[in-house]
């Protein structure tokens, strides 16, 4: 992540029990408005995971998150597009043991816990390819 880089909000931020729904809402509109930089929009394992339990394909869910002006407003326009909104919370549910190793790299990314000394010598190597990095895993992972 570059330091001037806008942050979307924590991975176990949630919307009425639902994590990485206000992370994704954020990142959609990153992405609309040019500040999304080396994060993804729907070909992330995570962002891919929600959209499909949500059966919701990512540059449908950007508009919508685009075109709401709340979070409550997106999981309202989800609802009315009768999601499978017990199938989503299972799987909110289990969030921290299924992507327990992103959770890590994404604290440390973001600044929410210190690196540790392995990490303090490989960040600078990652941030330098993070960017082309993500361009390829935008152009050979499908979005749903």
């Amino acid at each position: 992540m570059n330091a001037t880089q806008a942050i979307p909000r924590r991975w176990n931020v949630d919307i009425d029990g639902i994590k990485w729904l206000p992370r994704l809402i954020d990142k959609s509109r990153m992405r609309e408005s040019g500040k999304l930089g080396s994060y993804l929009v729907g070909h992330s394992p995570v962002d891919y995971a929600f959209l499909k339990k949500a059966g919701i394909g990512t540059d449908e869910f950007v508009a919508l998150a685009v075109r709401e002006d709340s979070d409550a407003g997106v999981l309202t326009a989800l609802r009315a597009r009768g999601f499978d909104e017990s199938k989503v919370r299972a799987w909110s549910d289990r969030f921290e043991t299924t992507y327990k190793v992103y959770i890590s790299l994404w604290d440390v990314d973001e600044g929410y816990r210190p690196p540790s000394p392995i990490e303090k010598l490989v960040i600078p190597v990652v941030r330098r390819i993070e960017g082309p990095l993500m361009n390829v895993v935008r152009m050979v992972r499908p979005k749903p």
